[in-house]
């Protein structure tokens, strides 16, 4: 990689040679960067790659030019547990962005992977634990976006759009406007599991808390007067030159209404409105009365940027009206409105921030804009909550004007509020009341009542906070203020205002799979509840909970019934899931007996049969995924109950941690992939013994070996409450070995040396030191021979499983003392300063060596020797596992063992009969292996 970099530029011979056999030697790196065990070889694998893939886009080899394979393994790369691989990876994937962008002539599909890839796995490193990923995440964030933007956003932006000026610098300009965009379009489809908007704002935030308190008023000056043109010239707008002498301002657009909808110019609207939303989000207020202004904002306030850009803040309800107007025009093709949509809602939540800003006569023509769309449901499902934000801080900025009568805004919001929640009741009753002569729910019908059902849930978080007592709300208004007082983010912070009963009583009529029929009789005739419909239902039924607790307490039942109904639909399990997991916050000692529901959504449809999905999701990790629909209810279970785990919401009961592990073993990736990096990331930092106690139980539990002591003592662990089983969730029997297999070399990759040492010793005690017992099925199993064994019952089948995977792990390379996490460590340590390893970690692991290697030949060598005889004396098809365990020891410590069984000189002619097959196999792989090298070399060279 040292002769390819640019300053060091291959010869032509060079060139050519490695051009032909750049697929295989791309595939290795590949292999290596993704598979190896030391975190030098992972980082100089991937500097080597990416010099790879950077000469097939300079020489034009498509044959192993950037592939999908390679941008979703950086990815994966991006979350190593060593920071120099993550940190290599994160430069290698911002500098192919930059190869496949600026020096290419076109557009090329590989390029929007590349841009996709680095918004969701690069940018959310400004978030990492390590402190010089955040700085390198934020180096990345400002040359890729930020620089452009601010160099080239002064000039004449009409010139970028149409593609005149200076090409490299339009390239840029447009890939940072491109990076934006695709944040704002994967914020509805992403999922839970990628958070790349909300690192957007951290970005922001740390770039400008970082260039100091001049330095920042500067940047968001320019950023604001960025984002002004391109907002406004990408909507097409005509508008009268400001106070500033800006071409931009007065430019006629006529060729950019022609292309409103291509490709570049969608791009800008959308990251620029993304932008804009995020910047007015990490700015404070001057004069916000919630907590003081820490270090986490940034230096500047809003009405300073806004005051310094000099900005005309009336773009904004203009551009929302011009907005509204595309999304209803028929001649706007149905496939340009999803942009659409996506950058209406960043401009709400601008309008929400600087709804103060914005002139009174069009404050008050929005808020009468949106007031109609709000009643007459004509406005999208993915704006309400955005609008009625937005409706509250014109509100606000109506209220605040001298000539407004001190009207206060409490009442104005509890007006309007009410007035919506009445349309909503009765467009409820209207339905059910067609709903009665037809007979059955039309596709209308249902789209309208999921509408309303969501407007009457934001609705009821209006002044929502999550310190509120429901009790202490009915009070004055000024008592309410002393108590809750409002801020400029929260104008209307502690208000509360209760939907009918009637109203209720029409939400909860929609929950069961089954819908009355209304009728003037009673409701004998039912007919069935789109699952859409319910799932709605249960989220507003949430919504209301959180401010009614005596309906929490009725609605409970209810919701922990719907997450253990088999035939569920997995949107309503979801939405169930995740109304139970606000409740637990809200009101913790109401929810925590439903644990045991909850846990069990981590296995949701385990028996349901899975399908290929080769649709890959945005950067799937995997081509070929199995999935069922139940994978969405999985990927929720994990966060949700991560979260409420790392705030002490919920304790790990029972064997709510083995149902966690399982989880690792799912046959969707992706809900593996997040158990894991939920599991060695936060859970295992708070709980650093977390899986080192729970490993030799795990053992037990996978395995459904009930009938030892070690399966109760795990079940009843944890405290007090309703226990977490293990019903569901099926790793036992042969079928379940890989699985089971990839748990435990996870839980060993994640270990400290002392706690391998610790897990070892466990192991050989419990379960090996046990099988020498004269009662017990551990000691029976050992004890039976393996003539006459045709089907065994499920209690022998778990012994032989627990005692074949304990073999298994201590034969693994995994639990070796010294192997992983020492060497990362060390490489991380070499790679941040440049100097050796600290001489106190080498001493640290020799002592630990010499402690494994004591152990081994005074506790592990006795009680194998015990239990070879006595699986030796049944014929017991164990013994094959238990050599082979024994071998390894001898092949690491011959001298030691040939000592140690002296006494016993046919055991160590078999250890030594084994170990030189063992050398022979090894060496003829090895000849093999250097065949097939030499192959290659022959027909790069030829």
């Amino acid at each position: 990689s040292k002769m390819m970099t640019e300053e060091n530029v291959p010869s032509r011979a060079l060139t050519v040679a490695l051009c032909k056999i750049g697929t295989s030697l791309v595939d290795a790196l590949r292999r290596r960067a993704s598979t190896d065990d030391r975190a030098t070889v992972r980082k100089s694998s991937i500097v080597a790659w990416f010099q790879m893939l950077n000469l097939a886009h300079r020489e034009n080899k498509e044959e192993f030019e950037v592939s999908g394979l390679d941008i979703s393994t950086l990815c994966q790369l991006c979350n190593d547990s060593s920071v120099a691989t993550r940190k290599a990876a994160a430069d290698a994937l911002t500098k192919l962005v930059q190869a496949n962008n600026y020096d290419s002539e076109e557009y090329m599909p590989q390029a929007s992977s590349l841009e996709i890839a680095w918004a969701y796995t690069v940018l959310p490193l400004v978030s990492d634990a390590e402190a010089s990923c955040v700085m390198k995440a934020v180096e990345f964030f400002s040359v890729l976006v930020i620089e452009p933007i601010v160099e080239l956003g002064q000039d004449d932006t009409a010139e970028k759009l149409i593609g005149d000026g200076d090409e490299g610098s339009n390239k840029r300009y447009l890939v940072a406007w491109r990076i934006l965009s695709k944040l704002s379009d994967g914020s509805n489809e992403a999922g839970g599991s990628r958070n790349a908007s909300g690192a957007l704002n951290i970005a922001l935030q740390k770039l400008l808390i970082h260039a100091g308190k001049e330095n920042s008023k500067s940047l968001a000056k320019n950023l604001f007067r960025a984002v002004y043109h391109v907002g406004g010239m990408s909507l097409g707008l005509d508008r009268p030159s400001s106070s500033l002498d800006d071409s931009t301002m007065s430019h006629d657009g006529d060729e950019l209404k022609k292309n409103l909808f291509d490709y570049n110019t969608t791009a800008l609207r959308t990251g620029a409105w993304c932008l804009l939303a995020a910047l007015c989000s990490c700015l404070s207020n001057d004069n916000s009365n919630t907590t003081k202004t820490s270090s986490s904002m940034a230096n500047v306030s809003l009405s300073q940027a806004v005051r310094a850009s000099h900005i005309d803040s009336s773009f904004l309800t203009l551009s929302l009206q011009k907005l509204r107007t595309l999304i209803n025009s028929p001649d706007v093709p149905p496939d340009k409105k999803g942009s659409l949509v996506a950058t209406s809602r960043d401009c709400l939540r601008v309008i929400a921030r600087m709804g103060s800003f914005v002139p009174l006569d069009d404050a008050d023509a929005c808020f009468s804009d949106l007031l109609n769309d709000l009643e007459s449901f004509t406005v999208s499902i993915d704006l309400v909550s955005a609008a009625v934000h937005a409706l509250i801080a014109l509100t606000k900025r109506m209220c605040d004007d001298n000539d407004s009568g001190n009207k206060d805004v409490f009442d104005e919001v509890r007006g309007w509020v009410t007035r919506l929640l009445h349309f909503c009741e009765n467009a409820i009753e209207s339905c059910f009341s067609s709903l009665a002569q037809r007979g059955a729910i039309r596709d209308e019908d249902e789209k309208l009542l999921s509408h309303v059902l969501y407007v009457i849930g934001e609705l009821s978080m209006v002044g929502f906070t999550s310190q509120e007592e429901s009790s202490r709300l009915t009070s004055t208004k000024k008592q309410r203020e002393d108590v809750m007082p409002p801020t400029d983010r929260e104008p209307v912070r502690g208000l509360l205002i209760r939907p009918s009963s009637r109203l209720l009583h029409l939400v909860k009529l929609m929950l069961p799979t089954s819908m009355p029929m209304p009728s003037a009789a009673e409701y004998d005739e039912l007919t069935p509840t789109p699952s859409s419909l319910r799932a709605h239902a249960f989220i507003t039924l949430g919504k209301l909970c959180l401010r009614d607790e005596s309906l929490a307490k009725e609605s409970l039942n209810i919701l922990a019934r719907e997450l253990r109904q088999e035939n569920s639909d997995p949107a309503v399990q979801s939405n169930c899931l995740m109304v139970m997991g606000d409740l637990c916050v809200r009101y913790t000692n109401l929810v925590d007996k439903y644990l045991p529901f909850m846990a069990a959504c981590l296995q949701a449809g385990e028996g349901k049969s899975a399908t290929v999905n080769n649709s890959s999701s945005r950067l799937s990790a995997s081509f070929n995924r199995k999935t069922n629909g139940c994978s969405i209810v999985k990927k929720n279970a994990i966060l949700l109950l991560s979260s409420l785990l790392l705030q002490d919401y919920v304790k790990w009961r029972g064997l709510f941690i083995h149902r966690f592990l399982a989880a690792v073993a799912d046959e969707d990736d992706e809900v593996s992939m997040l158990a894991q990096a939920a599991l060695r990331g936060p859970l295992l930092e708070k709980q650093p013994n977390l899986l080192c106690n729970h490993f030799v139980g795990a053992v037990f539990v996978f395995n459904s070996c009930k009938a030892h002591p070690m399966y109760a003592t795990e079940a009843s662990g944890g405290g007090t409450g309703l226990t977490v089983d293990f019903e569901g969730a099926s790793l036992a029997g042969s079928e379940g070995y890989h699985q089971r297999r990839e748990v435990y070399e996870m839980m060993l990759a994640n270990m400290t040396d002392e706690q391998k040492l610790t897990v070892t010793a466990r192991l050989v005690k419990e379960i090996l030191g046990g099988a020498l017992e004269t009662s017990g099925d551990l000691g029976d199993v050992c004890k039976m021979p393996a003539v006459g064994i045709i089907c065994p019952s499920s209690r022998i089948e778990a012994a032989i499983n627990v005692l074949t995977d304990t073999l298994a792990i201590l034969t693994s390379p995994e639990i070796k003392v010294g192997r992983k996490g020492t060497e990362d460590a060390e490489d991380d340590l070499v790679s941040a300063n440049g100097s050796k390893p600290d001489q106190r970690n080498v001493h640290k692991l020799r002592l630990l060596t010499k402690i494994s290697r004591k152990h081994l030949m005074e506790i592990v060598i006795p009680i194998l020797c015990n239990l070879k005889t006595v699986l030796e004396g049944s014929h017991s098809p164990l013994l094959k596992n238990l050599m082979q365990y024994l071998g390894k020891i001898f092949r690491s410590y011959r001298s030691e063992v040939q000592e140690h069984l002296a006494n016993d000189p046919t055991l160590l002619q078999e250890l030594e009969y084994d170990t030189r097959q063992y050398e022979k196999k090894q060496k003829q792989r090895d000849r093999d292996s250097i065949l097939q090298a030499e192959v290659v070399l022959d027909e790069a060279t030829a």
